[in-house]
C-alpha cells in the first residue's frame, strides 16, 4: 500500500541516543512538525512496556520514534496502536519478505516469534504518560511494548466526536524492528527472531524505513478519515491473537475479536469480556482441547 496526500517526512538521523521516545519528545516540545521520524543506530535506554529498559546491539535493528499530532476522537486513539502493528507486519511482507503475523497489543510476530514491537507515549501538559507500572528491567533484542492509552470501560460515547487535532496532545509511536541480529541472548532466543535468522540476509535499514513510512502513512490516512474499520479488518486478516485460548489481565478464554477502540474480546465460559492492556499468555493445550470438543 503506497502512502497518498502525505507530506514528505521530516526525518531526524542520529547516531546514539538514550532512546529515540525521549529524542522524539524533546523535538516535539521544539515544534516539530506532525510526522517528524527520529531513527538512530543505537539507543542505550529505550523505553519498553511496564517499565522495562529496550537495548539492541548497534545497527541490527531500525529504530525509530514518529511524532503523531492526531485527528481522531480522544476515545479512538488507541487504534492508532494496531493501525502501526498492521502498517509494521505490511512493510515486513513487502521488504523481507516474511509472512508477518501481529499479536495483541502491537507485537508484530514471524513463525510466532516477535519481529518487532511497537510502543505508544502521548504528552499532553500534565506530562509523559508510563508505559507500564512495574520498575525497570533492562531487556536485550525486541521491545515488549504496550499501548500507553487506556481506552474507557465503555468506548461508545465519543466515538462519533469531530476528529480534531488538539494541540495539547501529542502521541509518539515507537517502532522497532529487528533486522540483522543473528543470535539473541538465551531468556529471548525462543521468543525473538529477525529478518536475518528468516531469511539469510539483512534488508538494508533505509529500504525498510522508507517501506514502513509508506505503509504508516497510507493507514493513517484510512484510519482519520474513514475511522477504524478498514484497519480493524486488516489486523484481523494478519492476527496470531483470535481463536487462541489466552489469559490476560486476570481473564482466561478464546480471544474472539477486536472491538471498535482496539480493545480485545474474550469470550471467558460463555462470557464476552474487553481487555484494553496487559501482556498475552496462551494455553496451546487449552486451544487444541476446546477445538476437539467442537
Amino acid at each position: 500500500m503506497m502512502a497518498r496526500d502525505s507530506a514528505p517526512a521530516a526525518i531526524v538521523r542520529l547516531d546514539t541516543v538514550d532512546s529515540t521516545q525521549s529524542a522524539a519528545f524533546g523535538l516535539a516540545e521544539r515544534g516539530a512538525a506532525d510526522r517528524t521520524v527520529v531513527v538512530a543506530d543505537q539507543q542505550l535506554s529505550g523505553r519498553g512496556r511496564r517499565g522495562r529498559v529496550w537495548r539492541a546491539p548497534a545497527g541490527t535493528s531500525l529504530l525509530a520514534s514518529i511524532i503523531v499530532r492526531p485527528r481522531l476522537p480522544q476515545a479512538l486513539l488507541p487504534t492508532f496502536s494496531p493501525m502501526t502493528a498492521v502498517a509494521t507486519a505490511e512493510a515486513l511482507r513487502r521488504v523481507a519478505p516474511v509472512a508477518a503475523r501481529v499479536k495483541w497489543p502491537n507485537d508484530v510476530l514471524v513463525g510466532g516469534k516477535k519481529i518487532a514491537g511497537i510502543l505508544l507515549e502521548s504528552r499532553a501538559r500534565s506530562g509523559v504518560s508510563e508505559p507500564g507500572r512495574d520498575g525497570p528491567r533492562a531487556e536485550s533484542g525486541v521491545s515488549e511494548p504496550g499501548r500507553s492509552f487506556l481506552g474507557p470501560p465503555s468506548v461508545q460515547a465519543g466515538l462519533e466526536a469531530p476528529a480534531t487535532t488538539d494541540p495539547a496532545t501529542t502521541i509518539i509511536i515507537g517502532i522497532g524492528v529487528n533486522l540483522g541480529q543473528r543470535e539473541f541472548p538465551l531468556e529471548l532466543a525462543g521468543h525473538a527472531t529477525s529478518v536475518a535468522l528468516e531469511t539469510g540476509r539483512a534488508p538494508d535499514r533505509e529500504t525498510m524505513l522508507a517501506a514502513l513510512l509508506e505503509e504508516f502513512d497510507a493507514w493513517r490516512v484510512r484510519l482519520e478519515r474513514e475511522g477504524f474499520g478498514a484497519v480493524r479488518e486488516q489486523w484481523r486478516m494478519l492476527s496470531d491473537t483470535l481463536g487462541r485460548h489466552v489469559t490476560l489481565d486476570g481473564v482466561t478464554g478464546i480471544a474472539v475479536d477486536l472491538d471498535v477502540d482496539g480493545a480485545l474480546l474474550i469470550d471467558a465460559g460463555g462470557t464476552v469480556r474487553r481487555v484494553i492492556a496487559g501482556e498475552i499468555a496462551w494455553d496451546e493445550a487449552a486451544a487444541g482441547s476446546r477445538a476437539r470438543g467442537r
